[in-house]
C-alpha cells in the first residue's frame, strides 16, 4: 500500500485538520478538567485520582497499537480510516457523557469504581476514531511539506478546539447551579459538536484506493520488528513520551494555581483561553518557520522559549493576574513548536521505515505514536496525585504557603524535565526535508 504522491490543496489540509476540532472538544475536556473533577467534584482523594487517571490513559495507549494493526486490515467501500469516522462518534458521545456523570450518595469506592468504569469505555472508543484519523494523514499524501501543512492545520483545529472547550466550560461553571450540572452539560454540548464535525471530515477527506486486494499479511511480531529498526520513529517516540508527560502538567495545575495561589477559580478559564488563542496565533508561524528550515531545528528552537518561559513563572511574583497570564502565553508560544513538529515528523517516518525494511505499517506507526503519547498524559497524572499529596494539597480548603510553594514547583519543575530531555532526544532525529525526499524518491524508483 502506498500514499498518494499529488500535492493537496490548502482545502483538503484544512478539511483533514478540521476533524482535530472533534477529537481536543474531547482531549481537552479530559487534559484540562477532568482531574479536577475527580479531585474537587466528586471529592475522591489525590491518590485515588491519580491511579484512576493513569489507569484509563494507560488503558487508552494501550489499545492504540492494536487498533493500528486492526485498521490497516480494514476494507470497506469508504477505504481504511474513513468508516471509524462515520460510526464511532456517537458511542463515543455516550462515553463522555458517562465519563462526566457524577452520581449521587455514592461511597468513595463506588465513585471511585464508577469513575474508572467510565475511563476504560471511553478511552476504547477515543481510540477508535483517534488512531485511524492520525494514519489518514500518511495515507493522503507522501509529500513532507504537504504534511507539515497538514500538521499546521490540525494543530489551528486542536487549539481552537481547546479554545472552544475552555470557553465553553468557563461559562457553565460560572452560570450553571453545580459544578455537576456545568460538567453534566459540557459533556452533552461536546458529544453533539464532535459527532457533527466526524461526520463532515468523513464526506469530504478522501483515501487513495488501494493497490493490494488483500490486507497486509504481517503479523504483530514483524510489523514490531519493522518498528524497532525504525530509528526516526523511536527517537520521535521517546521524546513525545519526555515532552507530553512535562507540558501536560501545565493545563492540569492550571485551575489549581488560580482557585488557590490567586483566589480566582475563572482566572483560570481566562489563562486557558489566551493559552489556547496563542497557539492558534503562533501555529501559521511555526508551520511557516518549519517549512523554511526543518522540523528538528523548530522542536529545538520552540522547547527552548518554552524553557524560558517556565523559569519565568518560577521567579513570577504572581501579584497580578496579568502578569501570570503573559507567563503562560509565553509558555503556549514555545509549545505550539512541539505540536507542529510532532505531528510533521511522525508520517515521515512510514516512508523511512518503508525503504529501511520493506514494510509499510503506517498505522502501527501512530497507533504506537499515541501510546507514547497517551502513557505520557497517564504517567503525568500519577506523578501530579503523588505531587498534590507531598506538597500536603487538599481540596476546597485555604492551602498553606508551603503547599502553594510546592505546587509552583510541580508546575515549574515537572515540565521543565520533560522539555529538556526530549531536546537531548530530537536532537538526534535523522530525517532532513532533503533526506525524507530522497527516500520517497527511491521508494517510488522501487515501485
Amino acid at each position: 500500500m502506498k500514499a498518494t504522491s499529488q500535492r493537496l490543496s490548502w482545502g483538503q489540509k484544512i478539511s483533514y485538520g478540521s476533524g482535530d476540532f472533534a477529537f481536543n472538544l474531547y482531549w481537552q475536556g479530559i487534559s484540562l478538567y477532568l482531574f479536577y473533577f475527580y479531585t474537587d467534584v466528586l471529592g475522591l482523594p489525590n491518590a485515588l485520582a491519580g491511579i484512576i487517571y493513569a489507569i484509563g490513559s494507560f488503558w487508552d495507549a494501550g489499545t492504540d497499537p492494536i487498533m493500528g494493526y486492526l485498521a490497516d486490515r480494514t476494507r470497506t467501500r469508504w477505504g481504511r480510516y474513513r468508516p471509524y469516522l462515520l460510526f464511532v462518534p456517537i458511542p463515543m458521545a455516550l462515553g463522555y457523557i458517562m465519563l462526566l456523570w457524577h452520581p449521587s450518595d455514592m461511597s468513595v469506592t463506588s465513585l471511585g469504581i464508577v469513575a474508572l468504569i467510565g475511563q476504560l469505555i471511553f478511552r476504547l472508543l477515543f481510540t477508535m476514531a483517534s488512531t485511524p484519523y492520525s494514519a489518514l494523514m500518511a495515507r493522503m499524501t507522501s509529500n513532507s511539506e504537504d504534511r507539515a501543512g497538514m500538521a499546521g492545520a490540525r494543530m489551528l483545529f486542536a487549539y481552537l478546539g481547546a479554545f472552544s472547550v475552555v470557553v465553553l466550560a468557563g461559562g457553565l461553571l460560572e452560570n450553571a447551579d453545580s459544578d455537576r450540572e456545568a460538567f453534566m452539560s459540557l459533556a452533552v454540548i461536546s458529544g453533539i459538536l464532535a459527532t457533527a464535525i466526524f461526520w463532515i471530515c468523513f464526506a469530504i477527506c478522501r483515501e487513495p484506493p488501494d493497490d493490494d486486494a488483500q490486507a497486509p499479511n504481517l503479523t504483530i511480531k514483524q510489523s514490531l520488528v519493522s518498528l524497532r529498526q525504525n530509528t526516526p520513529f523511536l527517537v520521535v517516540f521517546a521524546a513525545v513520551v519526555l515532552m507530553t508527560t512535562g507540558t501536560t502538567v501545565i493545563g492540569k495545575t492550571m485551575i489549581y494555581f488560580f482557585e488557590y495561589q490567586m483566589g480566582n477559580r475563572n482566572g483560570a478559564q481566562i489563562a486557558l483561553m489566551a493559552f489556547g488563542l496563542t497557539g492558534l496565533l503562533v501555529i501559521p508561524f511555526w508551520t511557516f518557520v518549519t517549512l523554511k528550515t526543518s522540523k528538528r531545528l523548530v522542536w529545538m528552537v520552540g522547547s527552548f522559549f518554552l524553557s524560558l518561559a517556565l523559569l519565568g513563572f518560577l521567579v513570577n511574583p504572581a501579584t497580578s493576574q496579568n502578569m501570570v497570564i503573559l507567563n503562560y502565553i509565553a509558555m503556549s508560544i514555545g509549545a505550539g513548536a512541539f505540536a507542529i513538529t510532532f505531528w510533521g515528523m511522525l508520517p515521515d517516518t512510514v516512508e523511512y521505515g518503508e525503504w529501511k525494511t520493506g514494510h509499510r505499517v503506517e498505522s502501527m506507526v501512530f497507533g504506537f505514536a499515541t501510546f507514547a503519547q497517551k502513557s505520557a498524559v497517564a504517567l503525568s497524572a500519577l506523578i501530579l496525585g503523588v505531587l498534590l499529596d507531598v506538597i500536603g494539597y487538599q481540596a476546597g480548603i485555604v492551602q498553606s504557603e508551603e503547599t502553594l510553594s510546592g505546587l509552583r514547583m510541580i508546575i515549574v519543575f515537572v515540565p521543565l524535565a520533560g522539555v529538556v530531555t526530549s531536546v537531548a532526544c530530537i536532537y538526534f532525529y535523522p530525517l532532513s526535508p532533503q533526506r525524507h525526499a530522497d527516500i520517497v524518491a527511491e521508494l517510488q524508483s522501487r515501485a
